[in-house]
């Protein structure tokens, strides 16, 4: 009877990671997909305004871009959302803005455009991704009446147009989390799968700030996440070894190659950038090796020191959302700073 449970449970775990593999290789064919595809739109941008005064330039820039992450991971913490939704939302804007199209290319000329295009994007991506969606009100309330309820239904019109209605491309926290299960028989403890993890989840949100790595495939990502998360961990050489051809095998990247290994410097400089928002991730580092706390907003910046592993209860919403709209770091901030 005993052996008859075993190899049923053998079964299910074949099967199991099965699955996983299945769906690397959905996700990778989505990657490779032209519909999925984002070139750089911003460079240029930030190059002009170099070379013009602060009140003659409008367009949208890599700077502007930045400010929209920030304050997205201030809004999905604040709410107690998923930090991956925000991946989401910057893939769905980024996206947008490289399929050259007139609605987009208007979006990239005016930075108030494109900040309510961050917006609609965040909103897009919490209807996909989240149990609680928050209603356009609200989002209306959280650019303090700098936008009417209209602009955000025409640039959610817009960017699904644009996008052909493609809204689920994989992000790099999505590969992680189907290649972590395949590497269990290099790294068999619980406990450092758990912290490998939260500091590979750790370097993927430092990436999504990062205009230089918009355009890297998100599995480049990941892979580059766990390499430089493998080496925070000190893994023996042999397990790191083993690690490397499981990557290969899964996903066909060479993780010590040339250019990931500069993806994963690049990432590991980050670091040393100032990232309020990213705090609770480093906190969870040494106190949660299984999940990450993440810290409520108070007086715009965010408080790791407050317990929030369990979402606010669907009633909640509405007022932890309105609460959030009288804080400093509300994007109409965004526009005036940098008009």
């Amino acid at each position: 009877m005993a052996s008859t449970d075993h190899e049923l449970q053998s079964s299910v775990d074949d099967f199991r990671l099965s699955s996983f593999i299945d769906r690397l290789d959905v996700m990778k064919r989505q990657e490779q997909s032209s519909i999925y595809h984002i070139s750089d739109c911003l460079s240029a941008q930030s190059t002009r305004k170099a070379s013009l005064s602060s009140s003659a330039n409008t367009n949208a820039d890599i700077w502007c871009r930045s400010q929209m992450v920030q304050w997205c991971y201030a809004v999905v913490d604040f709410v107690h959302f998923n930090r991956e939704t925000v991946l989401s939302a910057m893939q769905l804007l980024d996206r947008f803005v490289s399929t050259n199209t007139s609605k987009s290319i208007n979006v990239i000329a005016d930075r108030r455009q494109y900040q309510l295009a961050a917006m609609t994007a965040l909103y897009l991506a919490i209807k996909i991704h989240e149990p609680q969606t928050l209603e356009i009100g609200m989002m209306v309330q959280l650019g303090k009446g700098a936008y009417a309820s209209s602009d955000f239904y025409q640039m959610e019109f817009n960017m699904l147009s644009a996008l052909k209605w493609h809204l689920h491309g994989p992000t790099a926290t999505a590969y992680l989390e189907h290649l972590l299960p395949l590497l269990t028989l290099a790294y068999e403890s619980r406990n450092d799968r758990g912290h490998l993890r939260n500091h590979a989840r750790y370097y993927i949100e430092l990436s999504t700030s990062d205009y230089d790595l918009v355009t890297v495939s998100p599995s480049k990502i990941a892979v580059a996440a766990i390499i430089n998360s493998l080496r925070r961990l000190t893994v023996s050489k042999h397990a790191f070894s083993i690690i490397i051809k499981e990557l290969k095998q899964y996903t066909g990247i060479d993780a010590a190659a040339k250019h990931i290994l500069a993806i994963a410097q690049r990432m590991h400089k980050l670091q040393n950038i100032p990232k309020p928002y990213l705090a609770p991730r480093v906190k969870a580092f040494t106190q949660q090796p299984e999940t990450c706390n993440r810290g409520a907003v108070k007086n715009g910046q965010i408080d790791s020191t407050e317990d929030v592993s369990k979402k606010s209860p669907p009633s909640q919403i509405r007022n932890v959302v309105s609460r959030r709209c009288s804080m400093d770091t509300s994007p109409t901030t965004f526009v005036a700073n940098s008009a």
